[in-house]
């Protein structure tokens, strides 16, 4: 299990998870250095990530040397250097600004859509949720209701706003409802 957990399982903590005595190359290349995957290789997945996540200027930093948003990065770069075919992604825009977050979305959407890679993604953010293709609503611990996703991503939104405005009732109040 630990094996296909490290290899084919990508996460995303809320809170990181990074590892305090390593710097942030070293918490990057983590899973890699557990498969034994040559130092070259390392090097340049590294390299490619810490370009497109915006670390290449603290890769030398501590978790404690750098900011929640550096930090969340840091913790989606480790989950994304092996290129797992799953991600488990709890609330992985929750530490960054908009900006940011646009750039993490964007990021996962092409890690899905080029390498093939599944991912499932926890998140409160209506926004965070419209770059995915198909979201379910969850109330009181019970499935509430699905959407999917289409072509335009602003309509998307809103559906999911329109749900999202249903689930402040009381579940009774809605009990039959269930949107397209």
């Amino acid at each position: 299990m630990a094996l296909f957990r490290r290899r084919k399982l990508g996460f995303i903590f809320q809170d990181f998870n990074l590892l305090q005595m390593l710097t942030v190359e070293e918490n990057l290349v983590l899973p890699l250095t557990l498969d034994y995957v040559p130092v070259n290789d390392m090097a340049t997945r590294v390299l490619e990530l810490a370009k497109r996540l915006d670390l290449t200027p603290i890769l030398h930093k501590r978790p404690n040397e750098i900011s929640g948003g550096e930090a969340q990065r840091t913790a989606i770069g480790r989950a994304l250097i092996h290129k797992p075919a799953i991600i488990l992604a709890d609330e992985p825009t929750g530490n960054l600004d908009s900006k940011a977050s646009k750039d993490v979305l964007d990021l996962l959407s092409r890690v899905s859509a080029n390498e093939g890679a599944t991912i499932v993604m926890v998140t409160h953010d209506p926004i965070a949720a419209s770059y995915c293709d198909r979201v379910l609503f969850i109330k009181d611990g019970e499935f509430f209701n699905e959407i999917y996703g289409d072509e335009r991503r602003q309509t998307f939104y809103q559906r999911i706003l329109n749900v999202l405005s249903l689930l402040g009732g009381n579940v009774n109040d809605l009990s039959a409802t269930r949107l397209p």
